[in-house]
């Protein structure tokens, strides 16, 4: 028996070549072809009245598509049921926002090695940011670096609007040349820890000046080059888009270009978007319910571009509510992404903007991405705090931010109440994960308004243009009485409550700098960072609390370092750091207040150096900490545990430092092989030290690639390697 709805035919009972009444094939050549006729069968089969779960079944193929998928309100699931957008059994299809670049003609350039194609769609519309052949990410042609200046502080924070914009240039960096607005400057303005991709409105050659279309980060300092210009496409595998011929060069490594150079055309894939309501009473919000992808795979949006009404998030590492990625949540509730491939695209990989609740991404794999792979995106400090208890789980994330290499790998930004769980995180321009929100210093406005006299902010100015955060910040909800009293902020500090556990995460800050594995600033009080893995960072802090991070507990961690690489834990504010594992590595504090209150406990962990590696002290800084630095076990291979502690105890002696502390052997039951719990009568025991047993151990990472696996292969680290030889040998 069957019935048609909306001219689809629809099986009502399951049979050979029958499909039920809940279930549509999708299929390149099929009855329905694309993603958009699929939706639209759905919307019909609700219509008619389905309340039960909904299968659209995505064949094996590359499904392209024109705009952007947008599901809203009239796609929600009914109450208890689902709508299914999967991969059928054994497939892998596609989903795709780029056009494959075809027609292709030898020009005269560089003897004929450069050829011409126009793009595929229309003039107006044809600029893109990036360009792959297959999987490969093409580099754009870029210029020799030069260097840039202003007149103006080199190491102030955030300078003035102008100099931001207006700068000079050394040499023959720039030119006025004819589709200017095409290029694009790229450098890090004045700080190590981002890059910017920034337009050119205008420039004078004969006085070496400049103007940008939008401001950088920071003062213009630093070394520069210019991307997409003509003049400097001299290398093969690079590329140049003209669009006012809308022209694609493209020097081909090969000799002639292949039949899978793509181009992406949309600035993200699929939106699921209900109604946000961001007013002061914020009573209307009308999420979208139910929308579940499974098993695809997504690739190909453009690489996001800066425009004057973007807000930044912190230090501009993305913006705030922008259109961009290949799968964006913006008003959504109890919708899903499973076991799905992000990969070969210029932006993120899946974004939960403004009201976002009870939505999982899981078992998910995020690689080769210009931009962040998972971005979770509150509104600003104000009384709107509806981005919340969302779970991202057992993810892999690696090689993203691609292209904007300060992009996290997970990046948390004014949402709370989350669950952040067994995702391998790693290879990473900067940071592999990020909870954040803003920094009191942004709200110098209101206490200016006010008449308070605020010396804690007034060192940090941000003036008009700025992008970063300040946008963000709802004005008329801020009620403040105090520059420095936390609890003034923390009601407007959203990113809350999260719960950072099981994550392995290594091989980050390869090509920034003052970046951390896992890192937290500006974030409100009951974040839990616990029974995570870290290891293979060259610089900066494994795990940090940077910055008016308050309230926040990291316990549980283990941490291994390497020669040269000595920072397991970075606090500032007032956290807690206990019960953690460092080996080969220290603890460090930095300033921004209280860690020497006693209630900031850096207490009951263990410090352990093998032979190999010798710290100059097991916590650096001890000025900057009290009494709540105690009960650590601190053990060094070659001998120098108990010469070490006696130093760092007198440094500290005033403020009362390690008094019950000891330098001996924590007698780990099996530290070769992953089990870091205590053989009976270790004093890690007596002193209260929380063993990290091997069913621990095992659970780092994700389940189907856990990091004890790469443990026992002999990565990151053998504590013992004289130890293991000789179990190697005897057995």
């Amino acid at each position: 028996m069957k019935r048609v709805v909306a001219g689809y035919t629809l099986g009502l009972l399951v049979f050979v070549g029958t499909v039920s009444a809940r279930e549509l094939v999708v299929e390149p050549g099929g009855k329905i072809a694309t993603l958009p006729a699929a939706r639209d069968a759905v919307r019909a089969l609700r219509a008619a009245g389905e309340v039960g779960d909904v299968d659209v079944v995505i064949q094996n193929g590359v499904y392209t598509l024109d705009e952007t998928l947008i599901f809203g309100l009239e796609d929600s699931a009914p109450a208890g049921a689902v709508t299914r957008y999967r991969a059928a059994d054994g497939a892998s299809p596609l989903i795709s926002g780029g056009r494959v670049i075809s027609g292709w003609k030898k020009s005269e350039l560089k003897g004929g090695d450069i050829w011409m194609a126009k793009v595929p769609w229309a003039h107006g519309d044809a600029f893109f940011h990036c360009l792959y052949d297959g999987s490969k990410l093409l580099q754009r042609a870029r210029s020799e670096n030069f260097a840039v200046s202003v007149d103006a502080a080199r190491r102030k924070y955030a300078g003035a609007l102008k100099n931001r914009i207006e700068f000079s240039f050394a040499g023959e960096g720039l030119k006025s040349w004819k589709n200017l607005e095409d290029l694009e400057m790229y450098g890090r303005p004045t700080r190590a820890w981002l890059v910017n991709y920034l337009g050119i409105d205008s420039v004078d050659v004969k006085s070496r000046t400049a103007k940008l279309s939008v401001p950088a980060t920071y003062n213009m300092f630093g070394s520069w080059l210019v991307e997409n210009c003509i003049d400097h496409l001299d290398a093969p595998g690079e590329w140049v888009l003209n669009s006012q011929e809308g022209m694609l060069y493209y020097w081909p490594e090969s000799g002639t270009p292949g039949d899978r150079i793509i181009a992406p055309a949309l600035n993200e894939l699929i939106r699921v978007e209900g109604v946000n309501d961001a007013s002061l009473a914020g009573t209307k919000d009308q999420p979208v319910e139910g929308i579940v992808f499974e098993g695809l795979r997504l690739a190909h949006a453009d690489r996001q571009q800066w425009l004057p009404e973007d807000k930044g998030l912190q230090h501009d590492w993305n913006m705030w509510d922008k259109a961009n990625g290949l799968v964006r949540f913006r008003g959504a509730r109890n919708c899903a992404v499973r076991n799905c491939t992000f990969s070969d695209s210029g932006s993120d990989g899946v974004r939960l903007d403004l009201f976002c609740q009870h939505i999982k991404v899981e078992g998910s794999t995020f690689k080769d991405l210009g931009g962040t792979g998972i971005l979770l995106c509150g509104y600003g400090p104000g009384k709107k705090d509806v981005n919340r208890k969302n779970i991202i789980h057992n993810n892999e994330i690696t090689r993203v931010g691609q292209l904007f290499l300060h992009s996290p790998g997970i990046f948390v930004w004014q949402s709370g109440h989350n669950r952040i769980s067994n995702n391998h995180i790693y290879d990473q321009a900067y940071t592999g994960l990020v909870v954040a929100g803003v920094r009191r210093r942004f709200f110098a406005p209101t206490f200016e308004k006010m008449g308070v006299e605020n010396p804690y902010i007034s060192k940090w100015a941000f003036p008009e243009g700025t992008r970063e955060h300040i946008p963000t910040i709802w004005w008329d909800e801020i009620s403040l009485n105090s520059a420095t009293e936390w609890a003034a902020f923390e009601p407007y500090m959203h990113a809350r409550g999260n719960i950072i556990e099981y994550n392995e995460v290594h091989d980050c800050l390869k090509l920034l700098h003052d970046g951390n594995c896992i890192y937290l600033s500006a974030n409100g009080d009951g974040n839990i960072v616990r029974y995570n893995v870290t290891y293979n960072h060259p610089q900066g802090a494994m795990i940090r609390t940077d910055d008016d991070s308050h309230g926040a507990v990291v316990s549980h961690n283990l941490m291994f370092g390497t020669m040269g690489q000595l920072k397991g834990i970075a606090i500032k504010g007032l956290n807690s750091s206990q019960h953690n594992i460092y080996v080969n590595c220290s603890m460090t504090t930095g300033g921004a207040g209280n860690t020497i209150d006693p209630k900031s406990e850096m207490s009951r962990n263990v410090f352990y150096f093998t032979k190999g590696n010798t710290p100059f002290s097991f916590h650096t800084k001890i000025e900057r900490v009290g009494s709540g630095l105690d009960s650590n076990v601190y053990w060094h291979e070659g001998g120098k545990a108990e010469q070490i502690l006696a130093a760092q105890r007198k440094k500290g002696v005033k403020n009362k430092i390690d008094e019950r502390s000891v330098a001996a052997d924590p007698m780990f039951s099996d530290p070769v092989y992953g089990d870091f719990s205590f053989k009976a009568g270790s004093p890690a025991t007596e002193l209260g030290i929380e063993p990290m047993p091997l069913e621990m151990v095992a659970k780092m990472g994700t389940t189907r690639d856990p990091f004890l696996k790469r443990f026992a292969a002999g990565m990151p680290l053998k504590v013992h390697h004289e130890t293991h030889a000789k179990k190697k040998n005897n057995k």
